[in-house]
């Protein structure tokens, strides 16, 4: 019996993770790995690339197997051009308004459709979120980030 695609977008999924993780596994031989005691630059990358294909090809296998296949759906533009558009805000918005206007790009965007009807919870992740990156980065790690 051959094995059937039942859950499309899992498997494709699984492939472009697996194939990331290739191309960063290509990349991360290109640095040293030390030895146990003193780990080198290259380990860290070489393990997270293992992994991803790791993940990728068990996404993949377990989307293979008999009964329905599930159809790919209509790809909604308006979510993507938002996450991009928030990522490129950020980027932009990092130097000139501070940390807090730029983190506030993404997370809009991103919860494009809960400002209409949550404006109270998304306000509340976003103080949240915002918050905890500043403890984590500027207090605790030391970064030089502009937060105003």
């Amino acid at each position: 019996m051959k094995p059937q695609i039942v859950n499309r977008p899992q498997f494709f999924a699984g492939l472009l993770f697996a194939a990331i993780g290739l191309a960063a596994l290509g990349m991360a031989t290109q640095y040293p790995l030390g030895n146990a005691a003193r780990i080198g630059p290259g380990y860290f990358p070489l393990l997270l690339s293992l992994l991803l294909i790791g993940l990728g090809v068990a996404a993949s296998l377990t989307a293979l197997g008999g009964g329905t296949v599930e159809p790919i759906g209509r790809w909604s533009l308006l979510p993507m051009a938002c996450v991009l558009a928030g990522v490129v805000g950020f980027g932009l918005l990092i130097d000139r308004l501070g940390f807090i206007a730029a983190a506030l790009c993404p997370l809009l965007l991103g919860c494009y459709q809960r400002i209409l009807t949550r404006p109270v919870e998304l306000a509340l992740i976003s103080i949240g979120l915002i918050s905890f990156t500043i403890l984590l980065f500027v207090n605790f790690l030391g970064m030089p980030i502009s937060l105003y």
